[in-house]
């Protein structure tokens, strides 16, 4: 699938990272420890290169796989400030002796309430030193201006790696020989290489590369992402194939991509564990004093959380609402018009809205749906479709507003989001499906899941879209037991308790909210396993319909992000799961450790 010329350019980059030492990084001032940054909520944040031919490309992309940095090229003395005002955070940066000092007079003097970071990618000994480069809150220098050494900046900047370097010489009377300040708390994820973490790159690329090509080939999806972090860092992330099997549009790191049932961990679950934690919610208490419709229903009204989340309860699995709305394969227009009004407002797609009474419709049909007396394990996702009113009414938020304030601008993952149409860029939004059901049309920005879709495309088990960078953040405050970037998300306690296998007795593997390993899986071969067999018990996940799995495993400190549309153009493409794609991918990573010993 890669040219070999990509493949030598990975594993030239992995020998460099597998070198790199962060002697070569030197921290010389942190004023007040503004550096690592970790309040990226009310922190805007913008990136200067001072210098015309000054190339920072990398250092400036990097910076931006953390949280949204605007970024400024080329400004002259006149403009800056005015833009700059606006900030709370100013990182200038230096990769040339062609340097414009009006500029960063301009961001150091007439910007008082600003704090800044100064990063140079050359020596400072090489520079004629001046007194606006040392008023930064935080000056850092950098061997080189080598991609590694502009990741490593850009990372440092916001934790996620370390800088132990040590002054060599004086520095115009300002540093003197051995300065330097030590940070070793990494407090988010890195950018880094295989071969950094001691796994043998060239057995990962040649393994990755063979198994996406032939998924493609063999049309399990026409493209896909997949993401690998180790040891907190992200060693693998590459795009693979195109949106479509036309082939015209190749798949981007930062493309967003539909995660179907992955919304179920990574919308609804994340709120109720801050309920739990908050003791607005228990999961042993009967879920009817939270959800009182159920009080009225004998065979709902003691089911606890806990049997609910870990799918224990006998809920039907699914009901297809959609034929509550359709006749014939035509829209009913007590509940379908073509255009928005006051009875009408819930937009369902293009020139489709729904009447806002139909939720009353839906959640009458759940209370009202059956109950097996068997408690045994029987996948529903009936429950998702309710959480999002539960946590507006114990929370008094809106569930979308809650989920995007509370979890997703926290961690900076920021692409994390309902509804994308309109809000991202249209051409890096992947297209799902051909829907021939009941939109006519390919199904790009929208909701695949078609109950989802008539909640208005915001709802708790499914509609949620995301690029694998910022699923891995969520993900890996999940795998921390409840922290990322400094900041405590949700007890660990709490995490314990949703990631153990609940019913083990009755032979149900699941946790609460989240799908867990084979109970048996550590014996079984690739083909048989669920998910690959080299995973820990302790390890958690789950998977989406449209081809979607996200999967952590805290013992062996790996975490594995795949994205796809196996069902474009027809949910009927089965052959993802015929090849064992996705584990088959995931025991790379396991498998890579013992290739390097």
């Amino acid at each position: 699938m890669k040219s070999l010329l990509q493949l030598t350019i990975f594993l030239f980059v992995s020998f460099l990272f597998s070198q790199s030492s962060a002697t070569n990084c030197i921290l010389l001032k942190n004023t007040n420890e503004v550096l690592p940054v970790k309040d990226l909520v009310n922190t805007k944040i913008a990136s200067v290169n001072l210098g015309e031919e000054a190339s920072q490309e990398t250092f400036n992309t990097t910076l931006t796989k953390y949280t949204s940095v605007d970024v400024f090229n080329g400004l002259s003395s006149e403009e800056t400030v005015d833009k700059l005002q606006a900030y709370d955070l100013v990182i200038f940066s230096i990769a040339s002796n062609q340097i414009n000092w009006d500029v960063l007079y301009r961001i150091t003097e007439l910007l008082p309430k600003t704090k800044t970071i100064g990063v140079s990618f050359i020596p400072l000994k090489g520079l004629k030193f001046n007194n606006y480069l040392f008023n930064a809150d935080a000056l850092l220098q950098l061997e080189n201006r080598h991609e590694k050494w502009q990741m490593h900046a850009a990372s440092l900047i916001f934790g996620g790696t370390s800088c132990t370097g040590k002054l060599l010489e004086d520095v115009e009377g300002r540093f003197r020989k051995g300065t330097g300040i030590s940070v070793t708390n990494q407090i988010r994820m890195g950018y880094g290489s295989p071969a950094e973490v001691g796994l043998d790159s060239l057995f990962i690329a040649e393994k990755i590369d063979s198994i996406m090509t032939a998924g493609i080939t063999e049309k399990a999806f026409p493209g896909a992402q997949l993401l690998v972090a180790k040891n907190n860092s992200v060693i693998f992330h590459e795009a693979f194939g195109y949106h479509t099997f036309d082939s015209l549009v190749p798949v981007g790191k930062n493309d967003l991509y539909d995660l179907a049932s992955v919304t179920k961990i990574t919308g609804p679950l994340p709120a109720l564990m801050q309920l739990v934690d908050e003791g607005k919610l228990d999961l042993d208490m009967p879920f009817s004093e939270y959800w009182k419709p159920w009080k009225r229903r004998k065979d709902k009204k003691d089911l606890t959380l806990r049997e609910i989340l870990a799918h224990q309860a006998g809920l039907e699995p699914y009901y297809v609402f959609l034929q509550e709305i359709m006749k014939d394969g035509e829209f009913r227009r007590k509940y379908v018009r073509n255009e928005p009004s006051k009875r009408f407002p819930v937009k369902i797609y293009e020139g489709l809205y729904l009447n806002k009474k139909f939720i009353i419709k839906v959640y009458r049909i759940i209370n009202r749906s059956e109950v097996s007396s068997e408690k045994k394990y029987k996948y529903s996702g009936l429950s998702f479709l309710i959480y999002p009113e539960l946590i507006e009414q114990l929370t008094g938020i809106p569930y979308e507003d809650y989920v995007r304030d509370s979890i997703y601008k926290p961690l900076g993952a920021n692409t994390l989001m309902f509804n994308p149409s309109g809000k991202y860029p249209d051409s890096l939004i992947v297209p799902t499906e051909m829907d021939e059901i009941y939109r006519k049309n390919m199904v790009k920005g929208w909701v695949h899941d078609e109950n989802a879709s008539l909640l208005g495309g915001v709802s708790g088990n499914a509609g949620l879209f995301g690029t694998a960078n910022d699923v891995a953040k969520l993900m890996k405050m999940y795998q921390n037991m409840g922290e990322y970037g400094g900041k405590r998300y949700i007890s660990e306690a709490t995490l314990q308790e949703f990631t153990k296998v609940q019913y083990p007795e009755n032979g149900n593997k699941r946790g609460l909210g989240f799908d867990k390993p084979l109970l048996n899986n550590a014996s079984l071969d690739l083909a048989h396993a669920s998910p690959a067999p080299e995973v820990s018990p302790k390890s958690f996940g789950h998977g989406g319909f449209t081809g979607t799995y996200v999967w952590a495993d805290p013992i062996n400190d790996l975490l594995f992000i795949f994205l796809s549309n196996r069902v474009y153009p027809t949910r009927e493409h089965r052959n993802l799961y015929r090849l064992n794609i996705r584990p088959s991918l995931q025991q790379v990573f396991y498998l890579a450790e013992k290739e390097r010993k």
